[in-house]
């Protein structure tokens, strides 16, 4: 019956008949049996497995073909991977040519749908002499030799996969200002709209960012195209350069953006090509702040105007009262912020020698990129950083203002432990000892644990203090709550809704204003200044402000550093243009364009994966112990003692200064 059905499934005939040796006939006749049309999950997988063994047998497919999973192969040839995405892949995976060939034979050979490893070869050499992927080595680092092409092939890449995703500019309802369907107007000049097209017309977003790290140091200029699935992947980047450097000034990073400014102008003035039509791009600054002031040629956030999007003075001074009272001061937590001009960045002169603080604003050096104001990303990794750090040492201040700074260094160890216990938290031993990443989520995740210490700190004060404790305690723990709404949609890669982005304004108004009018000693700095003036308006022009930030360029680092091996050399200058060649070959195996093979499986439902029962072994309580090494107990005890150390050290500056200036007023 097998050997009929083999016949009948490769063959188009449906009968068949057999003469055996002993005169007898036989005729096998084409059937189908009649089944339900509409069964359960577990019924409809039977049957395609049923037909997949069929298929098989009858060879019309090969065994690593799969028609229903998408994967290479099979019936589904027009969704297999082309011979350019499996050399991507090879790079994207960091995969020796030895290991592939063993692969595919595993899979095999021919019948797996990979490609030998010659053809690869030889498309390998192809792809490299293209000019979207062609690199050029100079004295400042490795780089792509034409970021505007690179930027048009990815584009292309993302429509001919069907993977092109719209972004809006939305209106303060919370709704798109252009129609799904809207076109570019016949005859219009990209360069005209400098970065910045009308919110009416469609354009392809694309941010520009660059960060110095990772081991060895190296800063990595990257660009994001932001109209796709999950942009701040860092493999549906674009990884520009990577320039090995010990110091990230304003004169080195121009030495680097010499070669990526001209064609990023070049993005600015034709646009790119999407489906035929040609748009223009809205440029999005990202990075981390001291690099976006160095981008923007402004001073820094040690300057008398330190924030880069508008005029506003640090602090009221004598010698810049008539800019305080024209522009505010950062510590004005009511606004207004007058933004800067437009245009100030586009247009910016050389300052005449000993011109006035107001003739510059702080911007004394030539933009190396000129964004408007009002695209410049609110760095929300670097804001959560910052602010997490900021509530954790409050607490420690609150203790030296209500008891004594001997108690407050007790405080300081035992919060350290706390957080180890509670939120299973560590500081890393680089970034100055902080909590990073997922860190500062556990924490706020576990911030009742941290009020509940400091309330019991604050048990213990003098009798003349108690209301003064009760109302900083009441306060504290209010920003926390404030705190943790904010950082959420703060970090969201998701489009935000009308409500949310309501909600986030007044959370950020009250968890700012409540800070600072309750605890006196606390100075609003660039960041906080971010988020409370600018991270607002961002989130309601565009949406979120996750999606924008700069942790896929912060991603970079860690891959740079975990496939060094990879990629050797004679010099870490011939490391990075390795590095940077076989990044150029992965982008056609980007997760946005090779995911169209994949299965679309649904995300699972709120709380599908949290633990229901007191015997979960989700729970940590009921999860074996695992043996810890002795040495690396102690390293990490003497990373939490030396964190204490240095927040109880700032604390006791901050209050000291705080002392020092009710003194002089008194006075």
């Amino acid at each position: 019956m097998r050997i009929a059905s083999s016949i009948l499934l490769k063959g188009n005939k449906d009968r068949i008949y057999l003469q055996h040796r002993n005169g007898r006939s036989q005729v096998y006749l084409r059937e189908v049996s009649p089944q339900k049309v509409s069964v359960r999950k577990s019924q409809r997988n039977k049957r395609k497995a049923a037909v997949r063994r069929q298929l098989v047998t009858a060879g019309a497919m090969s065994v690593a073909g799969d028609a229903f999973s998408g994967s290479a192969g099979g019936l589904r040839k027009e969704n297999a991977l082309s011979v350019r995405e499996q050399v991507g892949l090879v790079f994207e995976l960091g995969l020796s040519w030895s290991t592939f060939s063993k692969i595919r034979r595993a899979l095999g050979g021919r019948k797996s749908g990979l490609a030998s490893r010659h053809v690869l070869h030889a498309a390998k050499r192809e792809m490299a002499a293209s000019a979207a992927k062609s690199v050029v080595v100079t004295h400042t680092g490795a780089h792509l030799t034409d970021i505007a092409l690179a930027v048009q092939e990815q584009v292309t890449a993302l429509c001919d996969n069907g993977q092109f995703v719209e972004r809006f500019v939305y209106g303060p309802d919370g709704k798109p200002l252009r129609a799904e369907d809207a076109t570019v107007p016949i005859g219009f000049d990209p360069g005209a709209w400098g970065g910045r097209p009308p919110p009416t017309v469609p354009d392809v977003l694309i941010t520009v960012g660059l960060d110095k790290g990772g081991d060895p140091a190296s800063e990595k200029i990257v660009v994001t195209i932001m109209n796709q699935e999950r942009p701040n992947n860092p493999s549906n980047t674009i990884l520009a350069a990577v320039c090995p450097c010990d110091k990230d000034k304003y004169p080195q990073v121009a030495a680097m953006m010499a070669i990526h400014t001209p064609k990023i102008e070049e993005l600015l003035r034709h646009g790119l090509v999407v489906r035929g039509e040609r748009r223009p791009v809205r440029l999005v600054l990202s990075s981390d702040y001291e690099a976006q002031c160095t981008v923007a040629g402004h001073k820094g956030p040690n300057a008398t105007m330190p924030c880069n999007q508008c005029k506003s003075t640090r602090s009221p001074t004598k010698a810049h009262a008539t800019l305080d009272a024209k522009y505010g001061t950062l510590q004005d937590v009511l606004g207004p912020w007058p933004l800067r001009d437009a245009d100030q960045y586009a247009n910016w002169s050389t300052p005449p020698a000993n011109s006035a603080q107001e003739d510059h604003l702080s911007v004394t050096r030539r933009p190396l990129l000129s964004p408007h104001p009002r695209q410049i990303v609110p760095i929300p990794l670097h804001i959560t950083l910052g602010i997490n750090l900021r509530l954790l040492r409050l607490s420690v201040e609150v203790v030296i203002r209500c008891r004594d700074r001997s108690a407050a260094s007790d405080f300081a160890y035992e919060l350290a432990e706390l957080l180890y216990t509670e939120a299973r938290v560590h500081p890393v031993p680089y970034h100055g000892g902080l909590f990073i990443g997922r860190d500062c989520h556990a924490i706020g995740e576990h911030s009742d644990a941290v009020c509940a210490a400091l309330e019991q700190q604050l048990a213990e004060v003098e009798a003349g203090r108690v209301e003064h404790a009760k109302q900083y305690l009441q306060t504290y723990k209010d920003a926390w709550k404030r705190w943790n709404r904010v950082r959420k949609v703060l970090n969201r890669g998701t489009i935000t809704t009308n409500h949310e982005t309501t909600a986030f304004r007044a959370d950020v108004t009250d968890f700012v204003v409540g800070l600072k009018s309750s605890f006196a000693w606390i100075n609003v700095s660039p960041k906080l200044h971010i988020l409370l003036a600018h991270a607002p308006d961002f989130l309601e022009e565009f949406g979120s402000i996750g999606m924008y930030g700069e942790q896929g360029l912060e991603a970079w680092h860690g891959r740079f550093t975990q496939t060094a091996r990879l990629y050797p050399g004679g010099s870490d200058l011939a490391s990075a243009a390795s590095f940077l060649r076989a990044m150029a070959l992965a982008r056609d195996a980007s997760p946005a364009v090779v995911g169209r093979v994949a299965h679309k499986r649904a995300s699972a439902k709120d709380g599908a994966h949290t633990a229901t029962k007191a015997g979960d072994k989700r729970l940590r309580a009921n999860k074996p112990a695992l043996p810890v090494c002795s040495e690396t107990q102690k390293k990490a005890e003497h990373d939490r003692e030396l964190w204490a150390e240095k927040v109880f050290a700032r604390a006791a500056e901050t209050m000291i200064a705080h002392e020092s200036r009710l003194q002089k007023q008194s006075h």
